[in-house]
């Protein structure tokens, strides 16, 4: 079996096992919703108010006694269930699920000054063609990096930035449209970097630098942008390599007056001139 038969394999495998999570999730959510007796309301905590909510351990109990669970760990796991199919969330998205005093919320119970203002990282793991990976993110004035949850949607191409993987919502969306991106081949501060450029008419502008931790990570998000239709440069010790080794002129490639990339192999066989001009 080839690299891509066993690739689309996993891929088929990995859509049937969420679908299955999908329909037992659904169903129980139906049970849950159709038979009551799950107390569903405004709490306080520590002064602050959470609304139509429930208490995990209480969950617990009606899974047991509904008969869903045999045990209190197995309604642990259909409990974290409903949050892996984003059916349910902590208040605060703070926790997966627990047996314990903690607030849940069902989503479609969600108080409209609450609601989300994008896709949850749950959301978006069912989501075919979207990587998930945990990278580091470089501040802006050079002040360092700072780890998140980064979600690439091959479908709506954007890059959804999130504080953990628990987020209800993002807190950064980049579009991918009119983007570029140049991988470093090396690690910078032990990371493998991909600097993302916008590109303008008047040229390219830094825009976004992610990082990974390793260079396999690295290579999957180069391939899920390069299938979104975003530009990878090369990078610079791509650049440098293709200095010294170049035996001609037309290995390069310029970028002309509309600000495109254009091969000056197409100038092959024409007697051409090459003018370099410096300006401030």
């Amino acid at each position: 079996m080839s690299s891509l038969q066993c690739s689309a394999s996993v891929s088929s495998k990995v859509s049937e096992d969420r679908s299955r999570d999908i329909r037992r999730a659904d169903a129980l959510l139906q049970k849950i919703r159709s038979l009551g007796g799950l107390s569903i309301q405004d709490r306080t905590y520590h002064l602050r108010s959470y609304y139509s909510c429930f208490i995990a351990s209480e969950l617990v109990d009606w899974l047991i006694t509904s008969g869903e669970a045999e045990d209190r760990a197995q309604a642990v796991l259909l409990g974290q269930l409903l949050i892996d199919t984003d059916y349910i969330h902590h208040v605060v998205d703070e926790h997966n699920f627990e047996d314990a005093y903690l607030f849940f919320r069902f989503r479609q119970d969600e108080p409209p000054h609450e609601a989300m203002s994008g896709p949850s990282v749950a959301y978006m793991k069912g989501e075919q063609g979207t990587l998930i990976s945990l990278l580091a993110k470089r501040r802006p004035l050079a002040l360092g990096w700072s780890y998140g949850v980064f979600a690439l949607s091959s479908k709506n191409k954007k890059i959804y930035q999130f504080k953990s993987e628990l987020d209800s919502s993002p807190v950064q969306v980049f579009c991918l449209e009119c983007m570029s991106v140049q991988p470093d081949a090396v690690k910078t501060s032990g990371r493998f970097s991909l600097q993302f450029y916008e590109n303008h008419p008047q040229g390219k502008e830094k825009a976004l630098c992610l990082a990974a931790d390793n260079v396999d990570t690295q290579f999957m998000w180069i391939r899920a942008l390069s299938s979104c239709g975003v530009e990878v440069l090369q990078s610079p010790e791509e650049e440098t390599a293709q200095l010294k080794n170049a035996t001609s002129i037309f290995e390069f490639s310029a970028v002309d007056i509309d600000k495109k990339t254009v091969s000056l192999d197409k100038y092959r066989g024409h007697v051409t001139l090459i003018v370099n001009v410096a300006s401030q």
